[in-house]
């Protein structure tokens, strides 16, 4: 291998190191009139050409602009053409298709920018087909050169070429190149030269070939850049749409706010406007009832008026109970009495409903539970609602089991067994929305197993409702012996 004294090597040795670097080198040999001056200005240019693409990629890692792929390789190309007057540059990407396709393209005023693709994509398709550089020269000076590379290279091979020549000869260019971009062992592109002078062309084949692998990054760098820019506006697209939510539920439950205050306004005003009548209605029936000269027919009559009086004045307490539970008005009145002694109340309470249906109360306190502390009043009222609710679910002739025995933690436990159907559902037992409207002569309140589940809550408590097979619905019910107030 010669060099001169500056230790470039001459045209000789480049033709060496291109074939060792696996360059298709066909169709004649470039033109060896170089001169230690112009090997120099070679050097020198890399020098430049490196200094400017270390600028070209720091500016594109922090001036926050996002660039395309089509931007780099014009950037990429016009480094080159600064240096080097060359005719075209075309730069040619794998796509996710795995197609290489072109990307960019840069060609002088006077020449043919179709000819100058049809170049470019028959050299593309040739570096795709032989992952090695391209390289043409069309020298007249150097014509029995070429004839002699034709016979080393095989004929088979100029002929498979004799189309890159014809389009380059038909475009007037004398020199044209083919660089392999690469990434991890892999083509992921090309980058296409051609010029009308042989001599310009191969006095730049260095810095083509230099250029090729920052392409590389800088296309990698625009590409997660592109990728993170379009996360980062999706997730500003997803804040904003959530922003926008929050405010619209914020709007709603301000508003779903305002309604409960009406409800419940609406709630105690009616039941006080019904309270007044109804009381006078209670009076009357009580009076007429205690009247001796009564038929069976008139005191029948009295006793239904009383009796559905009595109804309505639960209910109206019941929807007053609920608006203050919701309104967090509710208050605990915590004092010491006997859980034997009230569940054995609450069972009478319930025993003229199970009596019509023929069912029998079975109740049984544990002999430690004698006394404790809570709010009796409304302790008393979740045990009403729950005996009833088992009672309405039973099956005539059968019965409901009662248990109050202590439980892990300070805690004691309230468990109800039915022998009714199997509950299908229970997620929407103690749901105000789901009530059943249909009367079907089923002694179920709904109202009230939603107010005592918001009172289990008052008092710390908790309720567990287990489906028994084939039948049965077993409830247990579980508070502190001294809620906090």
């Amino acid at each position: 291998m010669k060099k001169h004294a500056d230790g470039i090597e001459d045209s000789t040795s480049l033709e060496v190191v291109s074939r060792i670097s696996g360059v298709e080198d066909f169709t004649g040999h470039p033109p060896s009139t170089t001169t230690t001056t112009s090997a120099a200005f070679v050097a020198g240019d890399l020098h430049d050409l490196s200094a400017e693409v270390v600028d070209l990629l720091y500016t594109q890692a922090f001036s926050g602009a996002e660039m395309t792929e089509a931007d780099i390789c014009e950037a990429f190309a016009n480094v080159l053409l600064r240096h080097w007057s060359l005719c075209g540059i075309i730069v040619h990407l794998r796509g996710d298709d795995e197609q290489i396709t072109e990307s960019f393209i840069y060609t002088q005023a006077r020449c043919d920018e179709a000819k100058s693709r049809r170049i470019g994509a028959l050299l593309a398709a040739s570096v795709g087909r032989t992952h090695a550089e391209q390289l043409i020269w069309l020298s007249e000076e150097n014509k029995a050169s070429a004839l002699n590379s034709t016979k080393v290279i095989g004929e088979a091979k100029d002929s498979e070429h004799a189309e890159v020549r014809a389009a380059l000869e038909e475009a007037g260019f004398r020199a044209g190149v083919g660089v392999p971009i690469r990434a991890r062992g892999k083509l992921v592109g090309v980058l296409v030269a051609f010029s009308s002078e042989a001599e310009r062309l191969r006095i730049a084949l260095r810095g083509v070939r230099f250029i090729a692998a920052p392409i590389v990054i800088a296309i990698g760098n625009a590409r997660r850049a592109h990728a993170m820019n379009q996360q980062r506006r999706h997730i500003e697209q997803l804040v904003e749409e959530l922003q926008q939510r929050g405010a619209a539920l914020e709007e709603a439950n301000l508003e779903l706010q305002r309604v409960g205050r009406y409800r419940s306004l609406f709630l105690a005003r009616m039941s006080h406007e019904l309270r007044t009548p109804l009381t006078s209605i209670l009076g009357f029936a009580e009076i007429l009832l205690e009247q001796e000269d009564l038929t069976d027919v008139q005191r029948r009559f009295c006793d239904r008026i009383q009796s559905s009086g009595k109804q309505l004045h639960a209910s109206l307490n019941q929807l007053v109970d609920l608006s203050r539970l919701e309104a967090g008005h509710a208050e605990l009145f915590l004092h010491e009495f006997s859980l034997r002694e009230m569940l054995r109340e609450s069972c009478a309470a319930v025993g003229r409903l199970a009596q019509k249906q023929d069912i029998k109360i079975e109740c049984c306190t544990a002999p430690e539970l004698a006394t404790i502390v809570s709010d009796e009043g409304k302790l008393r009222q979740v045990v009403y609602n729950f005996f009833a609710h088992a009672i309405g679910r039973s099956l005539v002739g059968s019965r409901v089991r009662v248990r109050a025995e202590p439980a892990p933690s300070g805690r004691f436990s309230i468990t109800v067994i039915d022998d009714g159907d199997p509950l299908g559902d229970s997620s929407h037992l103690f749901d105000p929305v789901d009530l059943d409207a249909n009367e079907h002569g089923t002694n179920m309140n709904e109202l009230g197993l939603i107010i005592a589940h918001r009172l289990i809550g008052v008092l710390g408590g908790t309720v567990t409702l287990e489906t028994d097979a084939p039948r049965g619905l077993t409830v247990r019910l579980e508070f502190p012996m001294c809620p906090t107030e």
